[in-house]
């Protein structure tokens, strides 16, 4: 029976980007987690997060935790939810699946993720590949003049939730040996900055999925870190900015306070103390400073904050150098930057320019930020899976069933 779609699913620690081959301009990104509000008993599962309207206290489940699914139930139960809306009356029996799988993945886990898209969700068959691999493809489509690109080979970083990966692409495959791995990512970051706000502003400590929006916001990365610290110090700091939290009624997610919006609130303090009478409440607001670039700068010095172990450009050094020598020009010249994190403003150049030490004078430095870092691999995934070598690089129901783990081989070929 031929197939009557591809579903492409991009499942990450913290969101899953999931979307049809048909239309690959429309994917869906909603978290890969379940929420609680407290002192309630409805859960919130992956999509219908996004409809919620009190973000505050969230009580957070995730199914995948340093990188690896390990709440395979949950998992299930959340893109399960969201293909019923994807798919309408297309049942998954008549489509293919490409599914992202994380970089040196137990074939365990593999053969559990192969289980529940087959046997469980009942998807007709499916191909999994890491994100570096597809994310490359569709770079290689927005860039086809580079000659790295028409040799499938580049460098790609991935700056995820749970890690930050430097990984070497060859041919369109991942060489496992050279990847590198700095042990902080999206999730890390975000608890430094409770933490660091927490200490000198507002208790933020149970307000995980709020901040990691106000650090998206707010965050970016410093190109000289000395002389903002410097900046940074006193009333009159450049980086200081006042964030209102969300009154969980009118204003979901809390908003950067304008100048003018401080102006009024100061004015009607004063009328209020002039008129005496009872006192309005405030709405709470976060003071932000120097946290908006100390907390990035903690991918490129992890030892800042008492991590043994080197930053991204040394670690995207000892990929290339793990590679063959022979590769090591075209792998500086296309350094890919992907993951949710290298949207942070400033990232691309501070990289660059920690980097280019490191390069041989007689090699070409190319750090290219992908035009939407989040959706690069699900983008690229979505060109596999509407090209003609689906079907052949795929994992049928008939093959499971008829060989089971064995069938699986064929992705190391």
């Amino acid at each position: 029976m031929a197939l009557q779609d591809v579903v492409v699913m991009d499942v990450g620690g913290g969101s899953v980007k999931m979307g049809s081959a048909r239309q690959p301009d429309t994917p869906k990104v909603f978290p890969n987690a379940s929420a609680k509000l407290k002192g309630e008993r409805q859960t919130f599962v992956g999509e219908a997060m996004l409809g919620m309207k009190d973000v505050l206290a969230l009580s957070l489940r995730r199914p995948v935790d340093r990188g690896y699914v390990v709440d395979w139930s949950l998992q299930r139960e959340i893109l399960a939810r969201a293909l019923k809306g994807l798919l309408g009356g297309l049942s998954a029996s008549a489509c293919g699946l490409v599914l992202t799988e994380p970089y040196l993945n137990l074939s365990a886990l593999r053969e559990a993720a192969v289980r529940m898209a087959l046997d469980e969700l009942g998807f007709a068959s499916i191909y999994m590949a890491p994100p570096a691999a597809l994310a490359l493809r569709w770079h290689a489509q927005q860039l086809p003049g580079l000659p790295a690109n028409a040799a499938g080979c580049g460098l790609v970083v991935d700056a995820g939730f749970s890690f930050t990966h430097a990984v070497p692409v060859f041919d369109w495959r991942v060489l496992p040996a050279a990847i590198r791995r700095v042990d902080l990512g999206g999730k890390a970051l975000t608890n430094f900055m409770k933490e660091l706000v927490s200490y000198r502003s507002v208790n933020m400590m149970d307000e995980t999925y709020l901040l990691e929006h106000i650090k998206e916001q707010l965050c970016f990365v410093s190109q000289d870190t000395a002389a903002d610290l410097r900046a940074a110090r006193g009333r009159a700091s450049p980086f200081r900015r006042e964030y209102v939290l969300p009154d969980g009624l009118t204003d979901t997610w809390g908003h950067v306070r304008t100048e003018e919006e401080a102006a009024a609130a100061a004015a009607a303090a004063r009328q209020q103390q002039r008129q005496g009478g009872p006192q309005l409440p405030k709405q709470p607001v976060l003071q932000v400073n120097n946290e908006r670039f100390m907390v990035p700068e903690a991918i490129f010095h992890p030892s800042d904050i008492g991590m043994e172990e080197a930053g991204l450009a040394e670690a995207i050094a000892a990929a290339v150098q793990a590679a063959h020598p022979h590769l090591h020009g075209l792998l500086w010249s296309n350094v890919l930057l992907t993951g949710g994190t290298s949207r942070c403003p400033g990232f691309r150049e501070r990289l660059y320019a920690e980097l280019r030490p490191l390069v041989p004078d007689d090699y070409e430095l190319g750090i290219h930020l992908a035009d939407d870092p989040v959706l690069c691999a699900w983008r690229g995934a979505a060109l596999l899976a509407a090209s003609p070598s689906y079907p052949r690089l795929a994992v049928t129901q008939k093959e499971w069933r008829s060989r089971g783990t064995a069938a699986l081989a064929k992705w190391e070929q």
